[in-house]
């Protein structure tokens, strides 16, 4: 296991770029989004909620010239709603001239296990109950929604980028999946949701690649996809004290956010999954004995469907 560390090196030339966030006000989206300020980034937030107080009197205390100011632009945003989510890389493009990174990152908790017994209000005609539809908010908000996100972030990552050698400006897009996206996890709709996650990471990537930038010897992406599957981390997903009891390592959020910035800068990393627990770090996708190695060892029959896949394509 290759594990590592992100020393504060690797994540500096973070300096004077755009980024858009979604989940922005809370947990993992609120570290990284403060993160991000700290090194100078200019940040589009959005979420359904506002900023807490003590993150705004904390931004004006630092910035007093009001130029300042101009580094955040925030907007309510739901990600499940095309218009909704869409107008938040409007706006952010609009404002700073360009986005270069992504964070998909919005996301809720558990809701229901699909099995669960909820019936109509209203009685079929014979007076018997009719059972309820599953609840899939947390479907449509950790997994639609960042499909919504990833669509629009390839479109306005691609706009106005200069780039036209490799490595040009290479801009790229994190998802928020989860140790649940690759394991047993008993909440039904949480873990198809994140499962999704790494689904899009696995659909897109491939093809992101395909669409690329020849030089020299190699290739790559216009737009790099990678994602972020934290352990149990202090977002208030689950309370602390409670984990804690049970003798769980907690993380913080900010360790979880040097792993979003360091896969924004490291323009190497592409189909990446960054694990972290306890403020340690291992790609678990693509690397010799990762998921995608593991998945391969363990299938008796030898074809790679990705092969077929690219074939069928071209």
């Amino acid at each position: 296991m290759a594990e590592f560390q992100i020393h504060d090196e690797a994540l500096t030339s973070l300096k004077d770029k755009v980024v858009l966030i979604t989940g922005s006000t809370s947990g993992i989206g609120l570290a990284t989004t403060k993160l991000c300020l700290d090194l100078g980034a200019k940040v589009i937030a959005g979420d359904m909620n506002p900023f807490p107080d003590h993150f705004l009197l904390e931004q004006q205390a630092k910035e007093q010239d009001p130029q300042s100011q101009s580094q955040l632009l925030f907007q309510q945003t739901d990600v499940t709603d095309w218009p909704s989510i869409r107008n938040l890389f409007i706006r952010g493009f609009s404002h700073f001239g360009r986005i270069d990174h992504v964070f998909a990152n919005a996301g809720i908790g558990p809701r229901t296990n699909f099995l669960e017994e909820r019936f109509e209000e209203d009685a079929a005609d014979d007076g018997e109950k009719l059972l309820a539809p599953p609840d899939l908010r947390t479907v449509n908000v950790n997994l639609l929604g960042v499909i919504n996100t990833v669509r629009l972030g390839v479109y306005y990552l691609g706009r106005g980028n200069p780039g036209l050698t490799c490595p040009p400006v290479l801009r790229s897009i994190v998802l928020t999946a989860s140790a649940s996206s690759f394991q047993n996890f008993s909440a039904a709709d949480y873990t198809v949701a994140k499962h999704g996650v790494l689904g899009i990471l696995r659909g897109l990537v491939n093809d992101l690649q395909a669409d690329s930038l020849e030089a020299g010897e190699g290739r790559c992406p216009r737009v790099r996809l990678n994602a972020i599957a934290p352990s149990w981390t202090a977002t208030g997903l689950v309370p602390r004290d409670v984990l804690v009891a049970m003798g769980i390592e907690v993380q913080e959020p900010e360790v979880v956010a040097r792993s979003v910035v360091m896969l924004w800068n490291d323009e190497k990393r592409h189909g990446e999954v960054v694990y972290s627990w306890g403020g340690r770090y291992v790609e678990i996708n693509r690397r010799e004995g990762g998921l995608l190695d593991g998945a391969i060892r363990a299938v008796p029959n030898k074809i790679l469907e990705e092969e077929v896949m690219a074939r069928l394509k071209r």
